[in-house]
């Protein structure tokens, strides 16, 4: 095995192997490579694009050694995570054609970095993020890799508990690619994909925030649960804690809302394509109108675009309340057909009048509503408020991109 594409073997892995396989696993560590000059967004400085890669890193302080049975556990979680992702993408219209995003060898095994940082873990230059470039620059040239705007997921391991990274993070967009930073929970236990994310040993392991950092990594942005919906917490949603103090105190399930998965869909990791993906969408929404249905209880918003770049979904968010928390906002999707057509149907507000955000997916993986960035920030702004009649949009939305 190539010191340069240095992998973990979950397939030929046994427990009573795992000292035997750290020890090999010594041979391959080395120093994070000094940076030759600083990098601001050094996963955005691709030579020749290429495709992007979903890369798994572990990293650890100058005078930590990584945790016996590593590499069982990242290729578990590896497995857990495109279960999940593919399930409920697929589940809600959205199926990826990318169903294995982690990188796997010729024999089908997942691949994952190791990086050792230069300072010792009391120096504290690892206990909150903001290195992370540091991180993704040494495993570029470690690796051999090329810039191509990849999204990184890394797990910081500062000791045995209590010492823990505690300040989850991430970002990007399809775009620029992104990343996300975590900490790895060394205890003992077999993840069982069956459980949950927020059940088990998945809940001990913080499991499903480490995900919902990656899903900032991959652009998403926080939207919360849906009370019609009955599938428990988002994953862009609240903390377990919170929800259990907020909902409902048993509840262990996770999904994806619709717009998570819209938002997903064509991300050049699930949809194996880069075609265009450094271009941001030209368009105009000719038209938006909103009808509510007595009937059904809803607010139907229709409407029309024209783009040079096909849209296939359409995004509309509930804004939070000034100062409100938005790991609740409700969001809705619906589908743009092939003349710019589009149709969302608005089944649950929290507020008798309030602000959506309204915003489009788009075939190369942008997700904008201004096309000048992405993200529910980008969105048209149209105000909306209760009524005897129910549901009213107060005035027609922007018509500019």
């Amino acid at each position: 095995m190539p010191i340069m594409q240095f992998s973990f073997y979950f397939a030929s892995l046994k427990k009573s192997h795992q000292r035997s396989d750290l020890t090999s696993l010594f041979l391959f560590v080395a120093l994070a490579l000094p940076l030759v000059h600083p990098v601001n967004h050094c996963w955005g400085q691709d030579s020749q694009q290429g495709q992007p890669l979903l890369n798994m890193v572990l990293f650890v302080p100058s005078d930590v050694e990584p945790p016996p049975g590593v590499q069982r556990r990242f290729a578990q979680i590896a497995a857990i995570t495109e279960e999940f992702l593919v399930k409920e993408m697929t589940k809600d219209g959205y199926p990826p054609a990318v169903t294995t995003p982690f990188p796997r060898d010729k024999r089908g095994n997942y691949k994952f970095l190791f990086i050792r940082g230069e300072h010792p873990v009391d120096s504290g230059k690892y206990d909150k993020p903001g290195f992370q470039h540091v991180v993704i620059d040494a495993a570029v040239q470690k690796y051999n890799l090329s810039r191509d705007r990849h999204v990184w997921w890394v797990w910081v391991y500062l000791g045995d508990p209590p010492k823990r990274f505690s300040d989850y993070r991430g970002g990007g967009n399809s775009i620029d690619g992104g990343w996300a930073m975590c900490n790895y929970t060394n205890i003992p236990g077999e993840l069982d994909p069956k459980l949950p994310l927020a059940g088990g040993l998945n809940q001990d392991l913080t499991l499903k925030a480490c995900i919902h950092e990656l899903g900032h990594g991959f652009g998403l942005p926080h939207l919360g649960p849906m009370s019609r919906d009955r599938r428990g917490n988002t994953l862009m949603g609240p903390q377990t804690k919170v929800y259990h103090d907020k909902v409902d105190a048993r509840e262990k399930e996770v999904y994806l809302c619709d717009a998570t998965a819209a938002m997903l869909w064509r991300h050049p990791i699930f949809s194996d394509s880069i075609a265009k993906r450094l271009q941001m969408p030209k368009f105009a929404m000719t038209s938006c109108q909103g009808e509510f249905n007595r009937s059904g209880r809803y607010l139907e918003i229709t409407g029309e675009i024209d783009s040079d770049i096909p849209a296939h979904s359409v995004i509309v968010v509930e804004d939070a309340p000034e100062g409100g928390s938005d790991y609740f906002r409700k969001s809705f999707a619906g589908k743009v057909d092939e003349d710019g057509r589009f149709r969302v149907k608005v089944t649950e507000l929290d507020r008798e009048e309030g602000n959506l955000r309204i915003f489009f997916c788009f075939e190369n993986g942008v997700n904008t509503g201004n096309g000048k960035e992405q993200g529910i920030k980008s969105g048209i702004t149209q105000q909306y408020r209760v009524t005897r009649r129910g549901v009213e949009l107060v005035q027609p939305a922007g018509t500019g991109s």
